[in-house]
């Protein structure tokens, strides 16, 4: 996708049509970079992309444009492409952040257990598995049934959310966050705290510095804009 480009209209409309919302760009629809006319069926998030195009002055910027991204990625997605990003975040599932703790007896592993656990004994029912949880950092080979639960549980995800999902997953390197996420069990700040536990852990031993902070600030939002994507799904 092209990421900047400059603005060449003056006026945009929401409009309501047969397959949802589209919107007019001095009459003429928008298009996705692949040729597709935008169309969201979801009212609110039609709105959210309506404001980020509204308020545009000169430069689109798309990376400061997530709910339009999200859209475009998924209306141009081939069902090809899809396979392989379920295949993508089956492989997250299965080398994921919370079965790696640290060393036995730390205070690091302490927390990352009391705050880890509960989430894994919950997510292990709903794989009907076994997780496998480790205090090195050698790759652990989870089991097939821990495989296939992934791949069940990712069944009924579509279109919008699972690319936000995919967004989710791929920040947090936890496939365990981003399905509880989407099944409510986990509010999306307290998912953040959860998958910030080791780098707030290293920031309060050795500090941080002002670039952090700013790409702290950078990936919070677009955790939180793929979480309100998700939290379309469950209405």
């Amino acid at each position: 996708m092209i990421l900047k480009r400059k603005k060449n209209w003056d006026s945009v409309e929401l409009k309501r049509v047969r397959s949802g919302y589209i919107l007019n760009m001095d009459g003429n629809s928008l298009k996705t970079p692949g040729g597709n006319i935008c169309a969201i069926k979801d009212l609110y998030l039609a709105n959210k992309v309506y404001k980020e195009w509204s308020k545009l002055e000169d430069e689109i910027d798309y990376k400061k444009m997530p709910y339009t991204r999200t859209c475009f990625l998924t209306l141009d997605r081939s069902q090809n492409e899809s396979i392989t990003l379920r295949k993508k975040l089956v492989g997250y599932g299965m080398s994921d952040l919370f079965c790696y703790r640290a060393e036995k007896g730390s205070d690091l592993a302490e927390i990352q257990g009391e705050s880890w656990t509960p989430l894994i004994g919950w997510v292990q029912t709903e794989l009907q598995a076994t997780l496998q949880i480790t205090n090195s950092i050698m790759p652990i080979t989870q089991s097939i049934e821990v495989e296939q639960g992934w791949i069940k549980l990712l069944q009924p995800v579509q279109s919008f959310t699972l690319t936000a999902l995919d967004e989710l997953v791929t920040l947090s390197s936890s496939l365990i966050i981003g399905i509880c996420l989407l099944k409510g069990k986990v509010s999306p700040e307290k998912a953040w705290k959860l998958i910030r536990i080791d780098e707030d852990w290293q920031r309060a031993k050795w500090g941080t510095l002002k670039e952090h902070k700013k790409e702290d600030q950078l990936i919070k939002t677009f955790f939180m804009h793929a979480s309100t994507i998700l939290a379309l799904d469950k209405k």
